[in-house]
């Protein structure tokens, strides 16, 4: 046999399409996804709450300053805390009563704090923004409130009063010009030493703080979690599909179709029930949380497990194993989708609509909540099981089309 012929065998010519489709596939489905970091993350809501009147001109200052285009200016503390739990803020900076007052405070006993809030049950795309947002936004106000009471103006002010004496007293009394320089440079020295006191006093006359809401472990383990977890079930759930309906055409003609599809929701059942009380328990023991979080993730991947089975099984019905051909495509989408590394309001177009479909979205966002905190869990749970009976929908449409090779075994 030539090489030629080789080259041109079903083996050869199949790799080749399966390496130019997934290759093509990833560059255009991560490359698309990932694109709107750090571009769209000024599209991301924050709250300025301003509880100080006099402080009015520093929060139209701010919002002037901050990069973000979206900047909710007429919320109270508990409404805004509330909206940033519930993820439809990202960010609050929070000016308290007699800010103002506290920074102009020259006896400096009082601290003028400025507060940013921000919730850290998010992607980590979400917290590193908003921290390095609030740290650049600190240090610029920090600096105008220095400038006001500069130092450098006044040690020279100062001293050049003091020079100006100097020059007049020994022009006056040119005899006792050594004395009278003496005197000055003890005067100059004690009057440098005031003002760094007065200037240290300064610098500790404000202060801006991060408040951590729902604060994250330390580890990128901790943070990519809810990522993890979802995907590696959903990953599971794509080869399970593919294995599941060989057996249910191999029993179709034995047993009748609709039997069979029956006994395939059963055995989905189990899967979904049994197969997640033993991941969650290795992710229970690497990422030491309680037994409560372990049965509410454990109910949490039993659902996503059901419904990302039935979702696989739809092209499966369909095309055989050929099905992961459609599947895998769906998989890599929800890598973006799913909203674990970009949220889920700055995602493409694209990747927005389909999160709405993916059972990974859901999954993840209940993780994060579970973990880490958050609310609207159980809302997530009923969204991503009416995915699961969508699919079982179209699993009855298609088996109700599908050719009669009952052939159920009669007896001899």
């Amino acid at each position: 046999m030539s090489f030629k012929k080789f080259l041109q065998s079903k083996g050869v010519i199949g790799s080749l399409i399966i390496i130019l489709f997934y290759g093509l596939l990833m560059v255009g489905v991560y490359f698309s996804g990932y694109k709107a970091i750090p571009n769209k993350v000024d599209q991301l809501p924050v709250a300025i709450v301003n509880q100080d009147s006099d402080s009015r001109p520093l929060t139209a200052q701010m919002k002037d300053k901050l990069p973000f285009k979206h900047i909710k200016t007429n919320l109270t503390l508990g409404e805004a805390k509330a909206q940033l739990k519930d993820r439809k803020v990202y960010l609050i900076i929070n000016v308290p009563e007699h800010f103002n007052n506290n920074v102009k405070d020259v006896t400096h006993n009082r601290t003028a704090n400025l507060k940013f809030y921000i919730n850290y049950s998010n992607p980590t795309t979400v917290t590193t923004t908003m921290e390095s947002a609030s740290k650049a936004l600190g240090s610029q106000i920090q600096k105008s409130v220095l400038l006001k009471q500069s130092q450098g103006i006044l040690t020279a002010a100062e001293l050049n009063q003091l020079q100006k004496e100097v020059t007049e007293a020994v022009t006056a009394n040119p005899d006792q010009q050594e004395k009278i320089l003496k005197q000055a440079n003890a005067t100059k020295a004690k009057a440098v030493d005031q003002i760094n006191s007065t200037y240290g006093k300064i610098a500790n006359s404000y202060n801006s703080n991060i408040i951590k809401i729902n604060p994250v472990p330390l580890g990128m383990h901790h943070s990519m979690a809810p990522f993890f977890l979802t995907l590696s079930f959903y990953i599971g759930s794509m080869i399970a599909a593919m294995l599941i309906v060989t057996s249910y055409k191999s029993f179709s003609p034995l047993i009748g179709r609709w039997r069979a599809y029956l006994y395939t929701e059963i055995t989905i059942g189990l899967l979904s029930l049994l197969t997640p009380l033993i991941i969650i328990g290795l992710a229970k023991y690497m990422l030491n949380f309680n037994t409560s979080t372990y049965w509410q993730l454990w109910l949490t991947h039993s659902i996503e497990l059901f419904s990302a089975l039935n979702v696989n099984l739809i092209f499966s019905l369909i095309l055989g194993q050929l099905g992961i051909m459609v599947n895998m495509p769906f998989m890599l989408i929800q890598v973006i989708s799913g909203a674990g590394m970009i949220p889920q309001r700055i995602l493409p177009d694209f990747f927005k609509i389909m999160s709405y479909i993916s059972p990974s979205f859901y999954a993840i966002q209940s993780d994060f909540n579970i973990l880490y905190g958050g609310n609207g869990t159980q809302t997530l749970w009923l969204q991503l099981l009416m995915i699961g009976i969508a699919a079982i929908a179209l699993h009855l449409v298609i088996v109700a089309f599908q050719k009669n090779n009952s052939g159920i075994v009669k007896p001899g």
